[in-house]
């Protein structure tokens, strides 16, 4: 407990000498909360369509949901590969809307039903996501990048040689651990704050403040073990940061945290179902609808996920420190 309590009490005072990087980190967060629920509380765009047809059959009258360019000519197929257009929408002369997508059928029907309903709200689809995914999934990706950041002094002493030194003392070695996993969720805190606050201002926040707790708990947890192999296998710090953002960015982004991403390909989508966040996302979104307690396997496999980067970080810890003293 001696350990615990001074080596906590030490990472708050060496967080002076970085407390720039520290605010910036936490400011960008924030940002990314306040989008999610500025977004959620917007009309979206639902579709980027071309409507091809003559001019004078066309409805001046359109769907503030839909992104509507009127051309003479259907542009190549390649533009809805591309996702340049969700759909190619043809008028003939009785004013009868024919819709060429790529996406599901009940995509078509929504867009159909919005084109001949301009002033309609869209019919939601089984896809889309509530305030809480929307908040949680933004700050996923950033949540576990301030843990690397927040995992400087660890990071510091481990570079600069004086984790052998920490080890030689009569310090205990689960009590050193402990203390940078809590300083490190202790640093999430104003994110938490600021969801306290929308809160009470009468924001729609998806999930409760107990489950935001919880849930950004384990987003933290799982940013710190991964921080913690990778200082732990690569000797410098600034080496393991740079490896470990991009691997957050990457596997958070192929994970859905901000849009649902599938290209149909079985190899890749066999890939993304084994990261933790996706499974965090798909935890989430079965909670928004009630249906958490029954997908609870997903939530237990994140935290599975991340003590078992955990374990091996210790294991490694102790291999190269521990066990030479």
């Amino acid at each position: 407990m001696k350990t615990f309590v001074t080596v906590l009490k030490n990472d708050y005072l060496r967080t002076r000498s970085r407390l720039i990087l520290v605010l910036v980190m936490t400011l960008v967060a924030l940002s990314s909360m306040l989008l999610a629920v500025h977004l959620t509380g917007v009309h979206q765009v639902k579709g980027r369509i071309a409507l091809i047809g003559e001019t004078p059959l066309v409805k001046t009258e359109t769907s503030e949901y839909l992104k509507i360019k009127v051309l003479d000519k259907k542009p190549p197929y390649s533009a809805l590969v591309e996702q340049k257009y969700d759909a190619f929408v043809t008028v003939d002369k009785k004013g009868n809307y024919q819709i060429e997508t790529l996406r599901r059928k009940e995509y078509r029907d929504m867009l159909l039903y919005l084109l001949q309903n301009p002033k309609a709200e869209p019919p939601k689809l089984g896809t889309e996501r509530g305030a809480g995914v929307n908040i949680l999934g933004f700050m996923m990706m950033f949540l576990i990048m301030l843990s690397f950041s927040n995992l400087y002094v660890f990071a510091d002493d481990k570079e600069q040689g004086q984790l052998g030194r920490v080890f030689m003392a009569p310090a205990s070695f689960t009590g050193y651990m402990a203390a940078h996993v809590v300083y490190c969720l202790s640093l999430l805190l104003p994110e938490y704050l600021l969801l306290v606050l929308l809160k009470l201002s009468g924001k729609n926040i998806g999930f409760s403040l107990a489950q935001y707790a919880s849930l950004m708990a384990v987003i933290g947890f799982l940013g710190i073990a991964a921080a913690m192999l990778l200082h732990a296998l690569i000797q410098k710090a600034d080496n393991a940061n740079m490896l470990g953002n991009s691997i957050t960015v990457l596997a958070t982004v192929l994970s859905g945290s901000f849009y649902s991403f599938s290209k149909n390909n079985g190899l890749l989508d066999n890939i993304i179902k084994v990261l933790p966040q996706k499974e965090l996302m798909d935890f989430l979104e079965n909670l928004e609808k009630g249906r958490g307690a029954e997908h609870m396997g997903a939530f237990l496999y994140v935290i599975a996920f991340s003590l078992l980067l955990f374990v091996l970080s210790c294991t490694r810890l102790r291999k190269m420190y521990v066990r030479k003293i």
